[in-house]
This record gives structure tokens, C-alpha cells and sequence, in this order.
């Protein structure tokens, strides 16, 4: 279980990064489609259709490959009563649940007593990478630090951002704001990272794929795909007799 807590929290970040943080209550009833006057600024336009995306629930896909290694995650989400289902591989497969301030992560490492460790996220420092993983009100990301953007046809765009433009956009909940400017250091230019997003007909984010090239591991490469927008998400814990709770020495860890 131990080491396969960083994959999962690379992969749920990694998914979440591109992700706008709801800081007010607004967001979540905002589900008009953009004023057609958006569209003369493609950076307002990506900005408000991600926003618009992650208003309420949700499905994404999403793909991150670095060298010869992939990870590939399934997820539901509904940031409002932050519940969030993710199944993938990281490469191994893995599993990942949250109820409130509850986490669930499954291992099929067999490390455990069990197949499923409880987390109170509570418990967890601040800058826990696993924390910020799942805190999707904390989530700026890259859309945070566009500077560039082009329509390139009906709904798709083209641009750069600047990772440090984002994690200085970002809020400091969470830690998020440090693991932007940790992947700013490891980016060879974090003022250009490119990206391709499209929006559909109701102004919201349904792709986006953005390239960092790292200074030590080559390209690490981005591919997310969102659907089943205000489709409702029921999220259950796993059986009890499934679940032994995280040790403090595995708090201290995480």
C-alpha cells in the first residue's frame, strides 16, 4: 500500500490540475451558457467553460504518460458534496473514493490486511500530496496561468500557459499552490507550456491535452475528456469488514 500512495496521488493531481477552484458559492449555479461575447477572448472562454465544467457533477477521463510510463484514470466527482470515484492504472490498478473528508484506496498489492485503507484527510498536513489530490475547491491548475489562446475552429483552441502565473493564481489551501510551482521547477520553460482544449455548445470544457517538457523526464503529457455533465454521482464506502484504518505511522507517510 505504501508505495503505491504516490501513484495515486500523482494521478489524481495530475487529473485535477487543469482544474478551476470554485472559491464562492456562485460557480455552482452558474450552468447558462457563455454570453456569445466570450468568444472575442479565447482566454475568457476556456477559463469560464473549465469553471463551467466542474460546477457540478461529472465524469473525466484522463490519460498522463511520462517516457514509457502511463497512467490512465476513470473518474466521476461532484465537487459540491465532494464525493469522487476514480478506478485506473498507475501502472497497477487502483482505486480511489471520497466521502466528505474520507478517503478510500484500494491496493491490490496485497501489502494490507485488507484490500482497503481509510484515510481522515483531516489528519493530514497541509501540503500532504494525497490532501491535495482530492481538494478540489484548492484546484487552479493550468488554466490558471493561460497567457496565449487561439480558436483554431468551432469550439477548439490552441495556447500556452505559464506555470508560474498559475500557482501564483492559486489558492494556498491545500498545498495546491506548492505543487504548481514543483512542477514549474521541473519544466524546462514553464512560461510556454502548450496546450488544446474544446468547448461544446453549452460553453463547457469537454478536452484538454497539455504537454510539460521536464528538465530530467522528458515530456510528461496530459489527456483529459470530461462528460456526463450534472449527471448525479453516488459514491459508497466499501464494505467494513473491507476496510482497516491508516495507521499513524502511514499518517506520518502521507
Amino acid at each position: 500500500m505504501r508505495r503505491l500512495i504516490p501513484a495515486i496521488s500523482i494521478a489524481l493531481a495530475a487529473a485535477l490540475m487543469a482544474g478551476c477552484g470554485t472559491d464562492s458559492g456562485d460557480t455552482a449555479q452558474n450552468t447558462s451558457p457563455v454570453p456569445a461575447t466570450s468568444a472575442a477572448d479565447p482566454v475568457a472562454a476556456i477559463q469560464q467553460a473549465m469553471d463551467r465544467s466542474l460546477s457540478g457533477p461529472v465524469t473525466m477521463d484522463a490519460a498522463v504518460k511520462a517516457g514509457g510510463q502511463s497512467i490512465t484514470l476513470s473518474g466521476k466527482m461532484d465537487p459540491a458534496t465532494k464525493t469522487i470515484q476514480v478506478t485506473g492504472n498507475a501502472p497497477e490498478p487502483i482505486e480511489a473514493r471520497l466521502i466528505g473528508d474520507t478517503a478510500y484506496i484500494k491496493s491490490e498489492s496485497g501489502e494490507g490486511k485488507k484490500p482497503w485503507m481509510k484515510v481522515d484527510l483531516t489528519k493530514l498536513r497541509p501540503t500532504s500530496a494525497l490532501r491535495q489530490s482530492f481538494d478540489l475547491k484548492s484546484q487552479t491548475g493550468i488554466i490558471g496561468g493561460i497567457v496565449t489562446a487561439e480558436s483554431t475552429g468551432a469550439g477548439t483552441y490552441k495556447g500556452t500557459a505559464d506555470l508560474e502565473k498559475a500557482a501564483a493564481a492559486a489558492s494556498t489551501d491545500g498545498g495546491m499552490r506548492e505543487g504548481i510551482e514543483s512542477s514549474a521547477k521541473l519544466a524546462k520553460d514553464p512560461k510556454a507550456i502548450p496546450f488544446e482544449a474544446t468547448v461544446d455548445g453549452e460553453g463547457r470544457l469537454t478536452a484538454l491535452s497539455y504537454t510539460v517538457a521536464t528538465k530530467t523526464l522528458g515530456d510528461l503529457v496530459t489527456d483529459m475528456k470530461m462528460s456526463d455533465f450534472g449527471k448525479s454521482v453516488s459514491v459508497s464506502a466499501p464494505p467494513a469488514g473491507e476496510v482497516e484504518e491508516a495507521s499513524e505511522e502511514m499518517y506520518k507517510f502521507l
